[in-house]
């Protein structure tokens, strides 16, 4: 298997996200921040394990969610895993 360049990583990536924004036109609307917080949502680690993943409080967590619910029009953990199942 041939090892990517950081380039060719990058634009990788890039086309990934593109993808999934075209899937989920919605999640323009959220942050860097807001989308690792996202990300690690439809995991099954906690709040206080995704705070300590990325180095913030989990009031920060916290907020950050709140804010991901509000701008997804939703209202739980539970209904972001259900939308998103097939992210």
């Amino acid at each position: 298997m041939e090892r990517l360049s950081f380039m060719e990583y990058i634009a990788l990536a890039e086309a990934e996200y593109k993808r999934l924004l075209e899937r989920y036109p919605e999640l323009k609307q959220l942050s860097k921040r807001e989308m690792e917080v996202f990300s690690r949502l439809l995991t099954d680690k906690t709040q206080a394990q995704i705070a300590q993943d990325l180095y913030v409080s989990h009031s920060s967590v916290h907020f950050h969610c709140k804010n991901i619910y509000r701008k997804l029009q939703i209202n739980s953990r539970k209904q972001l895993l259900i939308r998103y199942k097939d992210f």
